[in-house]
């Protein structure tokens, strides 16, 4: 007989081996794999008779791993046990409704795990007296894991069943009856003929009539013997057949009545589920919702503090190593915080009132210098490659300090002097006007979640 094949998912050697002992007891081959991934991997070359799938594990987890084995055509057909330590009624109608057959516990009874594998045939037929669990193990039929759902299905299976077997048995009934009295007959057709030919003989031979010897209803017009006993047991065998159908019919409508009162229990019950699973469902997106409002909630707040802060002198670059420092403590505490996603850093550029030296170069006018009298209204880096706009110590730092967190990644920007960011200072004099333009002279920071 082929050997049965059986794959068992499990990030954890223990719980492997420990089932894979018990599953050979039964004959069967056992395969391995520590992932859904690496499940879904072996599937694609090869085909098992059943799967253990476990809960948590790295990666993918196991009812992900249960809805892409069911959604493939080529493996749709496998059933699949979750063999976890997670328990409660939610989590088995999650696995059930992805298409698990339900849920074995990690510290499975002998007897249990046997009935599963009996259930589904994959016990071996020479082996079922020696490898079936002592009389005294616990018993439980594979249907008492099946959940509301499944037994209605059951107990449509059993109505159809039942009734099959009482057409069967008045079958059975019937063709025996007929039988018994089909043989009757011949056995009196047979006693008739004998009679009859004997009277034949005695009639062919003259001789005197012997009265006495004469039967008792010769003579008499009476009927024969052998057609009363006919007679009789003709309607012996109608009266037996009328009281086994009659009983049989009853049993029959009890059998249905039942069927009918746990169909309509089943509907009840499966009608209950549904509403708790819809129920649940509505809980689960509510929290979602909350929960990503609340997330965008506290970026938004955190993004207002760190923007409080982050301004630089005029003459110093805006990407310069104050500001590295800055960043790399705001992308440790980001991580620490489990954010994932991008985080910009914009250059806005002040607008001062600058004047040219004996040398030609732009510098900051003097306080008393008056607005109209400025050289340039601007900023000595407007329209700098972002390259310019940072220094060479501020790139090293920072790339050291993502290359320890995968999951946040830092974009450099410059705003455009357009979008009104900067715009200019206020005042007369360009003591007042600069004063206000360096509050403009500042790194913005803007937090942008993965899947936001």
């Amino acid at each position: 007989m082929t050997s049965k094949r059986a794959l068992v998912v499990d990030d954890s050697r223990t719980a492997r081996q420990s089932l894979a002992t018990l599953l050979q007891q039964y004959d069967l081959s056992v395969d391995f794999a520590v992932s859904g991934e690496a499940a879904l991997e072996f599937l694609e070359h090869e085909l098992v008779d059943v799967i253990f799938m476990d809960h948590s594990m790295p990666g993918m987890d196991g009812l992900e791993a249960v809805a892409a084995i069911k959604r493939n055509p080529r493996t749709a057909t496998i059933p699949v046990m979750m063999y976890t330590a997670r328990e409660g009624e939610v989590y088995v109608s999650q696995a059930r409704a992805l298409g698990a057959l339900g849920v074995l516990p990690k510290e499975v009874q002998p007897g249990v795990l046997y009935d599963m594998l009996n259930q589904l045939g994959l016990v071996n037929d020479r082996r079922d007296a020696d490898a079936a669990p002592p009389p005294d193990a616990p018993r439980r039929r594979f249907a008492d894991l099946l959940d509301e759902v499944d037994r209605e299905y059951d107990n449509r299976a059993l109505g159809a069943s039942v009734q099959a077997l009482i057409t069967r048995l008045l079958e059975e009934q019937h063709q025996k009856l007929r039988a018994h009295i089909a043989a009757g007959q011949r056995r009196f057709a047979r006693e008739g003929a004998r009679e009859l030919a004997a009277e034949q003989r005695a009639q062919a031979q003259p001789a005197e009539p012997d009265h006495a010897g004469l039967p008792a209803d010769a003579g008499t017009g009476a009927q024969p013997r052998w057609l009363r006993g006919a007679a009789v047991a003709l309607t012996v065998a109608v009266l037996v057949l009328g009281m086994l159908t009659w009983q049989l019919l009853q049993q029959r409508n009890a059998a249905l009545l039942e069927i009918a009162r746990m169909t309509t229990a089943s509907r009840n019950e499966l009608a209950v589920l549904l509403e708790q699973q819809s129920g649940l469902s509505s809980a689960v997106r509510s929290g979602e919702t909350q929960a990503r409002a609340q997330r965008a909630a506290a970026l938004e707040a955190l993004t207002w503090a760190l923007n409080q802060g982050g301004r630089f002198e005029f003459g110093e670059l805006p990407f310069a190593d104050a500001q590295a420092a800055r960043a790399v403590a705001l992308v440790d505490r980001l991580a620490a915080m489990g954010f994932q996603g991008n985080v910009v850093l914009t250059a806005h550029l002040g607008s001062f009132c600058l004047s040219r030296d004996d040398f030609g170069e732009l510098a900051l006018a003097a306080d008393d210098v008056p607005v109209e009298a400025c050289d340039q209204i601007g900023h000595p880096l407007a329209g700098a490659s972002l390259a310019t706009l940072q220094s060479v110590a501020f790139a090293d730092i920072v790339d050291a300090a993502l290359a320890q967190h995968q999951d946040i990644t830092l974009e450099l920007a410059a705003a455009d002097a357009s979008d009104g960011a900067g715009a200019g200072g206020s005042g007369d004099l360009a003591g007042d006007w600069n004063r206000a333009a360096a509050r403009d002279n500042r790194v913005t920071v803007t937090l942008q979640a993965s899947g936001a």
